[in-house]
């Protein structure tokens, strides 16, 4: 009969052939992972310090290169990014869409099996019997030295996230491929031992009557129903239930885990406990400090409670809530979770803030799906006289911030950027934008009392949003309004302004589409913009539907190949234009129907409907708000900034996996390309990609 582990001390004993102990493979494995945090840390510590000299940097091209380390740092930053970028084809199957992640953290996630995987088989004979319980030990060793990492990259209030630089949702994916890995370790295990009674036929007269067999079985089925739920699909059928379910078998596997394990490895598991409570109260204690008012006096009232907001529906089913005053900071493109008992109790949510600090007020726009967010959206209802009117409710409920989260590197420091976004994902990546022009805005305020003073290094923003129906543009009137008058005040303070900005609106889907506008302005000159106060503003009269939209056909550009993906009506009228639009400064004009493309006409697209004088603006300073029909090509617009760009780059884009998949091929095809440069870092390419979804 084999000995349980529980008989004798395991962890030093000697396994003979110069096989190390067990302590010592425990810690050689902690010495890969922290060589990798490391590693991480440092790439953090150089990204900062570049961005700190990229803003101190006086010369025409701040965001290039000008030292034989930062561009040998260019070279092997653009190289790893162009390999750990990549990614497969999604593969479809059936109705099913199957993405694959990019090979970087597949990558990082095949280091770490295969490093477990030597630890555990490391001088052992897995083929000679009299080997099986010292593979049982050993696996059930390097198992349980495992946890730690498993909660360090799982806490909102993540050490690796902050040593890294990186969000603890994106830390998130590791987190449960690493209990993948604990899993597969942790069958391995079992298999071994039961592979070793087995020669004797002594399995069920183990599980039955031997409690450390009992615990670590229990142990097991516990973790695998924990992986198997852990599954986006899975998922995805009730969140809220799934977070209950985690923490309720986290308990049970911990407790299972800690009566199973010899006490000599008890401290693996007392390690996840502590970071557990570390997180909590951290998180907790943060919380108590934003949501109670007596912290914050000078921004509330009198009340117990720091934080109220006003819930107003707008089209397409989502819901606008608004804190006035908030009592925290955040920065563009974080996230709170946001918790407000009284219309959904004991829930809390993620939410990008569309806002930026400078507006005085978190702004986030809720699409309305199942469960809390459709709660909002007809709490919303109830107390708005119009739906959609814009006007806010009087009747403003208690809620409970948590955060801000959410980590990138600070678009300012680029050269050129790109944003690119489809449907709600503008929320993330319209205060990115409003952020850098602000930045303009306060460097051309004070260039005049501080000429060699640089708060961005940005020249040239390009901004794309992809949405299904006009009435989605009034979401960010407000905001539209504020970058234009911005950029207009940024060119009178400064005459030697050379900032670019333009922005492009795709319409996919939208009920007035079919018959066409009538309301066409006459076209502008491709260098100017103009527009009224209230152009996005439908309750106005002079809203969107004064605003020219444009299709693309197959016969509608000479040179061009449009890669046509069907139109279809509406059922109350109007009609989807999915074809791809290869170039925008290629369009002439479409009118979308739902029989198909009607002929072009012989004008080029226009701009919006002018009711003010033409504002005169130089070439270098470029707004050209583009709006028509169709679906972009990522490739094309991203080259363009990149043929233009005297830096470093950075692509950003959140929205459906669809888009984020095309983002990323084309950013990993156009490195390629430029790989002539990478000695210089002249065209090197930042690429953030936010995920929708769990």
């Amino acid at each position: 009969m084999s000995m349980s582990m529980g008989d004798m001390p395991a962890g030093s004993m000697d396994m003979g052939g110069g096989v190390p102990s067990l302590f010592t493979l425990q810690k050689m494995y902690w010495a890969v992972v922290g060589a990798a945090i490391g590693t991480a840390t440092l790439v953090n510590v150089l990204d900062r310090i570049i961005a700190r000299h990229r803003l101190r940097d006086s010369s025409l091209t701040p965001a290039k290169p000008k030292s034989l380390f930062f561009n040998l740092y260019a070279t092997a930053t653009a190289t790893v990014r162009e390999v750990s970028y990549a990614a497969p084809k999604p593969l479809k199957v059936g109705e099913f869409t199957l993405h694959f992640p990019p090979l970087g953290p597949v990558l990082i996630m095949l280091a770490n099996l295969i490093t477990v995987m030597v630890l555990c088989f490391y001088k052992l004979d897995t083929l000679d019997p009299w080997k099986w319980e010292q593979v049982g030990y050993r696996t059930g060793f390097i198992a349980i030295c495992q946890l730690p990492l498993i909660f360090l990259l799982a806490g909102r209030q993540n050490i690796i996230g902050f040593l890294a630089g990186m969000s603890y949702a994106s830390l998130n994916w590791y987190h449960r491929w690493i209990s993948r890995t604990l899993w597969l370790t942790a069958t391995i295990h079992m298999g071994f031992w039961f592979r070793n009674w087995d020669r004797w036929h002594y399995i069920v007269y183990q599980l039955k009557n031997d409690p450390l067999t009992k615990r670590g079985f229990a142990a097991w089925i516990i973790l695998t129903f924990i992986v198997i739920s852990s599954f986006a699909p899975v998922r995805r059928l009730s969140y809220e239930f799934f977070v209950i379910q985690h923490l309720v078998t986290f308990v049970g596997f911990i407790v299972a885990v800690w009566m199973h394990a010899p006490t000599e490895v008890k401290t693996w598991v007392w390690v996840p406990i502590g970071l557990v409570v570390f997180d909590r109260v951290a998180r907790y204690t943060w919380g108590a400090y934003v949501n109670l008012a007596i912290f914050h006096r000078k921004k509330t009232s009198n009340a117990l409670w720091a934080h109220s907001a006003s819930f107003t529906p707008l089209p397409g089913n989502v819901t606008c809530v608004t804190v006035e005053n908030p009592g925290i900071g955040w920065q563009p493109g974080q996230h709170v979770f946001l918790t407000c008992h009284s219309i959904v109790p004991l829930q809390c949510h993620p939410f990008t803030i569309a806002s930026i600090p400078e507006d005085n007020k978190m702004e986030f726009f809720i699409r309305a799906e199942n469960g809390g967010t459709r709660r909002f959206f007809r709490f919303a209802s109830k107390n708005d006289k119009v739906l959609g009117s814009g006007e806010v409710s009087q009747h403003r409920q208690t809620i409970f911030l948590e955060g801000p989260y959410g980590s990138m590197r600070p678009l300012r420091q680029f050269d050129s950027v790109v944003l690119l976004a489809g449907g709600m994902g503008a929320t993330f990546t319209m205060p990115l934008l409003r952020d850098v022009v602000s930045a303009w805005k306060k460097e051309s305020n004070e260039s005049a009392s501080s000429p060699t003073s640089r708060i961005a290094a940005t020249k040239r923003l390009r901004f794309i949003w992809v949405i299904k129906s006009r009435a989605q543009l009034s979401y960010f009137e407000t905001q539209l309004q504020s970058l234009l008058a911005d950029m207009e005040e940024s060119r009178r303070t400064q005459p030697s302004f050379e900032k670019e900005l333009e922005v492009s609106i795709y319409i996919t889907c939208d009920e007035k589409l079919d018959p066409p506008n009538t309301s066409e302005a006459p076209s502008l000159p491709a260098q100017t913009f103009t527009q009224d106060a209230s152009m996005f503003d439908e309750k106005k009269g002079s809203g969107v539907d004064h605003i020219s939209i444009h299709s693309i056909s197959s016969q509608s550009t000479s040179n061009q190949k449009p890669k046509p993906t069907g139109t279809g009506c509406l059922p109350g009228g109007g009609c989807c234009c999915m074809t791809q639009i290869e170039d925008e400064d290629e369009i002439t004009n479409c009118t979308c129907t739902c029989a198909g493309p009607a002929p072009a006409q012989p004008e080029k697209v226009t701009n919006v409907k002018a009711k003010t004088q033409p504002v005169e603006l130089k070439e270098a300073c470029v707004i050209r708000p583009t709006i028509v029909s169709g679906r972009p090509t990522p490739r094309i617009i991203i080259r363009k900034v990149l043929e233009k760009a005297e830096g470093e780059s950075a692509v950003v884009v959140c929205g459906p996996r669809g888009l984020a998949d095309d983002v990323r091929r084309s950013v990993v095809s156009l490195s390629d390309e430029r790989a002539v440069h990478k000695g210089t870092g002249a065209q090197g390419i930042y690429l953030h990609v936010e995920n929708f979804g769990l």
